[in-house]
């Protein structure tokens, strides 16, 4: 969710998607489906007015998202208090379980976007997303690895979680007939969950786009600055024609730092209207995957020590395939994370690469000045303050996962072995 900025009037708008960038038309598309969706979904209050060149709430959207959000509360909380009441929910239905409980997510984005969505509509106007972004080059081999990563996490994953509901579906109730239509319709929440997160991932695949596209031109300005200050180049060159470089490179430094500070500060600033929904739903998936590896243990245990009840491996890879892409969609996230912490923390390195001994007294400011800027900006990435978005982030899950097992095995076996 960013900004259509460069937006005044229908009529201006093929001749300056001209001049853009390849990456902003490739960005372009990729928002205006996230925003078709959040407005689809019922998440989002706003829209773009070409008219205002800015997002605004609208009241027909509001009342349709509101409209959304309660039909699907009232269908999804109803249909499990159906299969609570009739026996049809056991502790052993990973799958339905992890399916429900992602629900209960969804009813959080709800509430908490449709209480922010003031904040979220002013910060969307605030972010000048194609401009800066138009202004940088960026290799074709960036954008395409960042759609990668994005086709990953927004396509790939769901995909698979389709498929493999479809084909749990089908065994575990073969006398029932699972039409696409169902098969959609249990595959919602899951969707939904996780739409606000694929928002902020996608923020932070843009930001780390544009954070690359700038130390790249800082890396030629430092080429270039300590080139100017070799002896040779001391002696080949005129002190005014110095002077003016540096004056030109003090002028691209400056540009550069701005750009850089909108870009860090807004998607670390982005994260707070996600933060609820990211730590909600780590939560559901780390209950959601250790319930669903100790019902593995179950099913091992009650076959090979009570010998009372048959192991079905088919079930069981269909179960672990599902387990294992909220795994897939945590490494994607710990991995931009880490690629856009490493990447503002590369901008200081190259600041430091800078020799200012023979340097212009503008150019030494811009440079302390930038570095200084890097250097105080603590970006982190945190959701509430409780767990850091960084490289030991599916170590840091993996670990409670295995802990939690862990103690939920030895007491299976205590009990089983003292009842023998």
């Amino acid at each position: 969710m960013g900004i259509l900025k460069g937006y005044t009037t229908k009529r201006l708008l093929p001749r300056r998607f001209d001049r853009w960038k390849i990456h902003s038309k490739i960005v372009l598309p990729c928002l205006i489906m996230t925003i078709f969706l959040n407005t689809l979904y019922g998440i989002f209050w706003g829209r773009f007015s070409f008219k205002r060149s800015k997002f605004i709430i609208s009241k027909p959207v509001a009342v349709y998202s509101i409209l959304v959000g309660l039909s699907f509360a009232v269908y999804h909380v109803l249909q499990v208090y159906e299969e609570f009441t009739s026996g049809r929910i056991t502790s052993r239905d990973t799958i339905k379980i992890y399916c429900y409980m992602n629900v209960c997510v969804c009813l959080l984005n709800y509430v908490t976007q449709w209480a922010i969505t003031g904040p979220v509509v002013r910060f969307q106007n605030s972010v000048p997303l194609f401009p800066v972004a138009n202004a940088l080059d960026t290799s074709m081999m960036m954008v395409w690895r960042a759609l990668l990563h994005c086709v990953l996490k927004m396509m790939v994953c769901p995909l698979i979680v389709y498929v493999t509901l479809v084909l749990y579906q089908h065994r575990a109730h073969p006398d029932m007939e699972w039409t696409i239509i169902a098969s959609v319709r249990t595959m919602m929440p899951l969707i939904i969950s996780n739409q606000v997160n694929n928002c902020f991932f996608g923020g932070l695949v843009i930001a780390n786009l544009i954070v690359a596209a700038i130390n790249k031109r800082i890396r030629s300005i430092v080429r270039e600055a300590n080139m100017l200050q070799t002896p040779l180049q001391m002696v080949l060159l005129k002190p005014y024609y110095r002077m003016q470089r540096f004056c030109e490179l003090a002028d691209n430094l400056d540009e550069l730092a701005l750009k850089y500070v909108v870009t860090a500060s807004c998607s670390k600033g982005y994260l707070r209207f996600t933060d609820w929904s990211m730590i909600v739903s780590m939560v559901m998936n780390l209950i959601g995957i250790t319930v669903g590896f100790y019902n593995q243990y179950l099913a091992i245990a009650d076959y090979y020590i009570n010998e009372d009840q048959p192991y079905d491996l088919h079930q069981a890879i269909v179960q672990l395939v599902f387990l294992s892409v909220p795994f897939m969609e945590l490494i994607l996230v710990s991995r931009i994370s880490s690629q856009m912490l490493l990447e503002t923390k590369k901008t200081g390195d190259l600041l430091q690469r800078i020799d200012l001994q023979h340097a212009d007294v503008r150019f030494k400011q811009v440079v302390n000045s930038f570095w200084l800027q890097v250097s105080t900006f603590d970006y982190k990435l945190m959701p509430l303050g409780l767990l850091e978005l960084n490289s030991s982030l599916v170590n840091t899950v993996f670990s409670a996962v295995t802990g939690f097992l862990l103690i939920l095995i030895q007491s299976d076996l205590t009990l089983r072995f003292s009842l023998k």
